[in-house]
């Protein structure tokens, strides 16, 4: 039995139809040979690091006053389901973050709807992961050496 319920459990996490091709190339379980150019071992993997760059730049640019944009440009998109909520049961820190970027977005009221904690999250997942695919082929490394690379740069940056 958890000792916090998820919120999350049954609800689907999705993604774009168009950004199929980017969970393909870049998820896939771990095995030696792979790894270097499949960095994310599970999809969920890949949308949490882009539910995590679009947070980010939209605190950076304390930009959530103006997040509607970001649902505009999703809207009229073709959407598949990736995972079930279910998948962050073990994984505390996972549904928090959720929520909190949530209620950073939309107020402290909507931590009453998981399912509307969830359409934010999916659309800031769908609105990063594009940039973190440009991190993985920016570079002339193996793509896992290209996203490291990235990423320190962009946490070093004042």
């Amino acid at each position: 039995m958890q000792r916090h319920p998820n919120p999350f459990s049954r609800i689907t996490l999705m993604r774009p139809s168009g950004q199929r091709d980017f969970y393909r190339q870049y998820c896939e379980p771990p095995r030696e040979s792979r790894i270097d150019r499949s960095p994310f071992s599970r999809p969920v993997d890949l949308w949490f690091a882009g539910l995590s760059i679009a947070a980010r730049n939209e605190f950076k640019r304390n930009a959530f006053k103006s997040i509607d944009r970001i649902f505009q440009r999703w809207s009229g998109i073709r959407w598949s389901g990736l995972e079930q909520g279910s998948i962050f049961d073990s994984d505390r820190g996972r549904v928090e973050m959720v929520m909190l970027v949530a209620i950073a977005v939309d107020g402290v009221e909507v931590a009453a709807d998981p399912k509307r904690m969830m359409f934010i999250a999916n659309r800031l997942a769908a609105a990063g992961v594009p940039r973190i695919v440009e991190m993985l082929k920016d570079g002339d490394q193996e793509p896992i050496w290209n996203l490291s690379d990235a990423l320190e740069r962009l946490l070093t940056e004042e």
